[in-house]
């Protein structure tokens, strides 16, 4: 058993150090106590201050295992990075752990030393500018000292750190949709880690264009800076609302959500003019209504359609499920038999209760429709009640059988994603009858199937075990789903490490401390977090209630009974067969 414990991960050695115990009980079998080079005292801080981090993910990891394993403080970051990197953050540094710890101690940083005074703020980013532009490489906490009333002088505007920023909206915008954010801005640093009451009183101090550049700056954060995205929508300055709407794939989807809500027709033209969310279409498309007063999004996107002859109009075929009939009828004019017959149908409903019977029997007459699309409008055209000759048909079209059929057929894991997505929009697909189907034969890639956008969250709730891994934001949805995905495996995820995510689901409220004992797997990885959290200055409250109820738990089930002990050792080492290491960390220390 000692044996099979030297092969542990060296990253994982508490303090990067071999413990005395186990040191111990290894020289009393003549065992090395590490076979991957452990030292027996851990690193001092002048050791792991002697090497900055380079750029490069395997350049910068004696940095991530020092700040992991709490040889290296949060706030000793402050004293020890060049601020540069923070403001140019290197792309391999935005997965690694101790980059997420260095920004939030600069944001508490801040918050004590300057305040609420927008002064203070404005001078240190001046400070800043300045000391970048000498290249001077000073830390966050030389800098602030500097930054005292009165001791920095102020750099000019236009100097600039990295690539020159953008001059225009359409400037940031082109930088943007080739992923360049190679400029820097230290006042939009600072105000991407500010409270509320900072950006207020800041951002009208940064003049016109103040407000688009920051809404250009804060697309590059893997998680968006809440309070500057609120005040940024509050505000709905034109040119910052058009950055955000145009690039809005850097952002998270409840942001994007968030600009929907706006309900802005030039936010909402922008965004159908990029990719975003099939649901997230839908919502825009469906409350374009003609008629209102002035021009509807969709008599824009129509003429915008017209004037530029492209494939499809912005928002594509999710209008045939639109309120504007002359949008649904050049779809169907222009797409005509070359669209499924669901979507025929949908089209023709739409344009019926949207545009009238004289309106759709025009349409049918110009023989752009297909043979059974035409056959059925001329059928309900001349009934008492055409929608519902209509809605009956495109009913048994998209019966649930037959998407299970292409379903049972489907070639790959996109074919069935497609499969799924190409129902009619606005069509509801019948998931019960889906699920009904797996279960008495597992359909091929369901795992991609109940990933997809629009999957009810009942659904994803019964099959959580096959969602991803939450980020430290949680999933998309009710705490309940993070939580439900919690059992089936944290701290797997390459694009974040471990502590970054278990500190965000705890700091969130998503998960709790008990929950880390009683509910969250794998047990393994859970005491690795529990155990460096232990020895990190930063790691939050909820943690040390883990370690606490932990703790109890040792006492009461292992005691000081060899048998248990080696119970569990054998769990953990893998040495018993019939474990599973999926398990709580509860279970494991169960009988």
């Amino acid at each position: 058993m000692l044996r099979a414990l030297t092969m542990y991960e060296s990253t994982s050695a508490p303090g990067l150090a071999i413990p005395r115990w186990f040191a111990l009980a290894c020289a009393v079998h003549s065992i090395p106590a590490s076979r991957n080079g452990v030292a027996e005292e851990p690193p001092s801080l002048t050791q792991v201050r002697a090497q900055l981090p380079e750029t490069y993910g395997s350049g910068a990891q004696h940095t991530e295992r020092a700040y992991a394993q709490g040889v290296l403080s949060a706030e000793e970051l402050l004293t020890l990075l060049p601020a540069r990197r923070l403001l140019l953050l290197p792309h391999d540094w935005r997965r690694l752990a101790f980059a997420d710890a260095w920004r939030a101690a600069l944001a508490r940083r801040l918050r004590a030393e300057l305040g609420t005074d927008p002064d203070a703020w404005l001078h240190l980013a001046a400070t800043v500018t300045a000391s970048e532009a000498a290249s001077e490489g000073l830390t966050w906490a030389q800098l602030l000292r500097r930054a005292q009333p009165g001791a920095a002088p102020e750099a000019s505007a236009g100097t600039p750190i990295g690539r020159t920023r953008p001059a225009t909206p359409d400037e940031a915008i082109k930088l943007l949709e080739h992923g360049d954010h190679l400029w820097a801005w230290p006042v939009g640093t600072l105000l991407c880690l500010a409270d509320a009451e900072v950006v207020d009183a800041v951002l009208p101090r940064l003049g016109p264009d103040g407000p688009w550049l920051l809404a250009a700056y804060l697309l590059r954060y893997d998680r968006t800076p809440r309070a500057v995205l609120d005040r940024l929508l509050a505000d709905r300055d034109h040119d910052a609302l058009r950055v955000l709407a145009a690039q809005s794939r850097w952002m998270e989807h409840s942001a994007v959500e968030r600009l929907v809500d706006l309900d802005e027709p030039q936010v909402d033209l922008a965004l159908l003019r990029h990719w975003i969310p099939r649901p997230t279409v839908h919502r825009i498309v469906t409350r374009s209504r003609p008629g209102a007063g002035r021009q509807s999004l969709g008599a824009r996107v129509l003429a915008d359609w017209r004037a530029e002859g492209s494939a499809r109009p912005a928002g594509g075929l999710m209008w045939l499920c639109s309120a504007e009939p002359g949008l649904v009828e050049e779809l169907l004019e222009q797409e005509g038999s070359r669209l499924g017959l669901g979507h025929q149908l949908l089209g023709c409903l739409r344009l019926f209760e949207h545009g009238g019977a004289d309106r759709l029997a025009r349409l049918a007459g110009r023989d752009v429709l297909g043979r059974s699309a035409t056959t059925v409008c001329a059928k309900a055209l001349a009934s008492a009640d055409p929608a519902a000759v209509l809605r009956t048909r495109l009913d048994r079209e998209l019966s649930p059988e037959k998407l299970v059929r292409k379903l049972r057929r489907a070639r790959h894991a996109a074919h069935a994603r497609d499969l799924v997505e190409s129902v009619p929009p606005g069509e509801s697909v019948d998931w019960a009858a889906l699920e009904a189907a797996h279960a008495q034969e597992p359909l091929p890639y369901w795992q991609h199937i109940v990933r997809l956008d629009g999957v009810p969250e009942d659904v994803r709730l019964r099959h959580a075990a096959l969602l991803p891994e939450p980020g430290p934001d949680g999933l998309p949805g009710s705490a309940r789903l993070t939580r439900e995905r919690a059992r089936h495996g944290l701290g797997g995820q390459f694009h974040c490490a471990p502590s970054t995510q278990l500190d965000g689901l705890l700091t969130a409220g998503l998960l709790d401390g008990a929950d880390l004992v009683r509910l969250a797997a794998p047990a393994g990885r859970l005491l690795a977090y529990l155990g460096a959290a232990a020895r990190r200055t930063d790691a939050p409250p909820e943690a040390a209630e883990a370690r606490t109820l932990l703790g109890d738990l040792v006492r009461s089930n292992l005691g000081t009974d060899p048998a248990a002990w080696c119970r569990v050792t054998q769990r953990l080492t893998g040495l018993d067969p019939e474990w599973d290491p999926f398990s709580t960390v509860e279970a494991l220390l169960a009988a």
